[in-house]
């Protein structure tokens, strides 16, 4: 019976989903390998963009979706660098889309880079940020762009760095550096509280293994950083904040304290964000497989969370939806039902739901991390 569920569930590249989730839309064609999508909005649709290694060089592409999720543009690369360019971050700021990411040397030399470009793909601006940077992301605050990375420093050690720039590409007031961060610190978000940034990330600078901070920036400054999570030599990682314009905040992570990769989330206020969230958090899942890269946003009240699971053989894309207190409305919409595994979704809110980002993932064998990929898109209530 299961055999011939999934076989009702399918076609062609499959992208499709049971229970009455919707269909994904395919939005690249690389052929090769599309990966690390992420997703911007503004009042035509929707942004997407990725690196995609078509060119047999990693380069970040980007394409425009409209008000349903159907491609409205053609694929446009973006990068035409000799370095390899890897995982974008995309912002919409006035009449332009801001991306964020870095570029990687043959030789290992990394630098996080800036740039802005019109809707049919003309570039206006690109910056790089600084030498021996890495893994930029972006949020857009006013008429400005903010944007934090991390930082190897001339001691060795790496920080956590934030600055500002304008639509003009000018670099706003002075850049500040945030935190320590380790060579295991992969993913830093942003999230805004009126003028406050709050920076969220995971390190192994003092602790066992790696932890969960906070870091609250605003005019008077750097705040001392906040450890959320416990010293308890299970890894807690890849943190999400999102933050609504009622104060009220949605922290996700991925934990191993319970001996497995699982998905948590915290749902409380800005003022909660002062101490070890472990008790005060939800366990999202309770699968055998590893549950990891977790994204969450607000919409009218309302939490929507992103994940994938490998329970069912392969990673899928799962959905939840929250109330302001944490609870769920309802059960877990499994969204991906396919032989390639769906892979760290990217979750922006529209109209009165949420809509996604994600990479379809074909490994070359199945003990190897090489492979070809695809960005799908959907939308859901």
């Amino acid at each position: 019976m299961r055999r011939l569920q999934l076989a009702l569930c399918s076609f062609s590249y499959a992208l499709a989903a049971c229970n009455s989730a919707p269909t994904p839309i395919q939005v690249s064609q690389s052929g090769a390998g599309a990966f690390e999508a992420a997703l911007a909005t503004d009042e035509a649709g929707f942004a997407v963009a990725w690196y995609d290694n078509r060119d047999r060089n990693a380069e970040i592409y980007l394409r425009l979706l409209d008000r349903t999720g159907h491609p409205s543009s053609p694929e446009r690369r973006l990068t035409t660098t000799p370095a390899s360019s890897y995982e974008p971050s995309i912002e919409r700021l006035g009449d332009s889309f801001i991306l964020a990411w870095y570029e990687q040397t043959t030789e290992g030399r990394q630098t996080a880079m800036l740039g802005a470009w019109a809707r049919d793909g003309s570039s206006k601006w690109t910056h790089a940020i600084a030498p021996g940077s890495r893994n930029p992301v972006i949020r857009a605050s006013g008429h400005a762009i903010v944007a934090a990375w991390i930082q190897a420093e001339a001691d060795g050690t790496e920080n956590v760095w934030i600055g500002s720039w304008g639509e003009d590409g000018k670099e706003q007031g002075t850049r500040t550096c945030v935190a320590p961060a380790s060579t295991t610190t992969w993913n830093l978000n942003l999230a805004f509280n009126g003028s406050e940034a709050w920076v969220v990330f995971d390190a192994a600078t003092s602790t066992r293994s790696s932890e969960l901070y906070a870091a609250r920036v605003d005019a008077s400054g750097v705040r001392p950083p906040l450890r959320l999570t416990r010293d308890d030599g299970a890894t807690s990682k890849d943190p999400d904040l999102a933050i609504d314009d009622q104060g009220r905040v949605a922290l996700t992570w991925y934990d191993m304290r319970d001996g497995n990769d699982e998905v948590y989330l915290f749902v409380g206020r800005v003022p909660d964000l002062q101490r070890e969230l472990d008790d005060r958090a939800r366990r999202i899942t309770t699968t055998e497989g590893e549950s990891i890269g977790a994204y969450v946003a607000w919409n009218d009240g309302r939490v929507g969370l992103a994940w994938s699971d490998k329970t069912p053989g392969a990673h899928e894309v799962y959905f939840q939806s929250f109330d302001q207190a944490g609870m769920p409305l309802e059960s877990a919409k499994r969204l991906t039902r396919n032989e390639p595994w769906s892979l760290v979704p990217a979750i922006r809110p529209w109209d009165k739901g949420f809509a996604l980002a994600w990479t379809e993932y074909r490994p070359a064998s199945s003990d190897s991390h090489d492979g070809t990929g695809e960005i799908a898109f959907s939308i859901v209530d």
